[in-house]
């Protein structure tokens, strides 16, 4: 056989092998990680255009797990729901992103189904606390807001959000002891101090509010934007900074309205 056949032959085989690695490697669940680092993710849902599995994973890595782009993410998550209706927290991911973009009525549709199908999954209530809050339904957002604590008493968020309510709702003895109870878990949280501080402000105690204020001023001017962004998950990284001076300004702003 001549030598220029023979690679040839050689080469061709070469490309079969490598075809048939690649191929065998998305097929594999073990190798999803491959995608984001080869940036093949067409390739590989492509060759498994049936996995909801490998589309919800896609979804997860553009909402905050690698990259973020909440348009590929939604994509991706509409695709899970499509190949399996039933798959467990796409509907809670997909509500997540509704909510973010201001689609209120879709991500209540979502978050209930979330919760049709797994009632158990008590993180669809924060969620749905957070779409009837931003509805101004504030009794069902406060029932939600309840439950998720119920489940997770340790939360500060889900002090903070109750008392987000109970606020809108006029009834500042309720944030004060929502707030209160938050802080039994998270005694140095800048947003369950600045709440206190806002609660005993609006109870006329204004000893008291300054001196939350003070305890929450410090905490807040020594965060960095990433620390601000990880009590927003799924969030745009990109208002870290907006997000973190404004909380920062509110405090001060607090603070000088008890200036003598």
């Amino acid at each position: 056989m001549f030598p220029k056949m023979k690679s040839a032959i050689f080469l061709f085989a070469g490309i079969i092998t490598i075809a048939a690695s690649i191929y065998w490697s998305f097929r594999i669940p073990t190798y999803y990680s491959l995608w984001p680092r080869l940036g093949l993710e067409n390739i590989a849902t492509a060759i498994n255009p049936n996995d909801p599995a490998l589309q919800f994973t896609i979804g997860n890595y553009y909402f905050g797990q690698g990259a973020y782009d909440v348009t590929r993410a939604k994509r991706y998550f509409q695709a899970t729901i499509t190949l399996d209706e039933r798959y467990p927290l796409a509907h809670y991911q997909l509500s997540r992103i509704y909510f973010i973009q201001g689609n209120l009525n879709r991500a209540l549709k979502e978050i209930d189904r979330e919760l049709e199908l797994y009632p158990d999954f008590k993180r669809s209530y924060y969620i749905r606390g957070l779409t009837y809050g931003y509805r101004k339904e504030l009794a069902k957002a406060a029932s939600d807001f309840e439950e998720f604590l119920k489940w997770k008493p340790e939360s500060w968020a889900g002090h903070n959000d109750l008392a987000w309510i109970y606020f809108q709702m006029g009834e500042y003895e309720k944030v004060l002891q929502t707030v209160e109870e938050g802080l039994q878990y998270s005694p140095a949280n800048v947003w369950l101090l600045n709440s206190q501080g806002v609660a005993l402000l609006n109870l006329g105690r204004k000893d008291e509010a300054r001196l939350a204020f003070e305890q929450a001023l410090p905490i807040a001017m020594g965060m960095t934007a990433t620390d601000w962004g990880r009590a927003y998950p799924g969030n745009n990284p990109g208002i870290y900074p907006k997000g973190l001076t404004s909380m920062q300004e509110s405090i001060k702003k607090n603070l000088e309205l008890l200036e003598p």
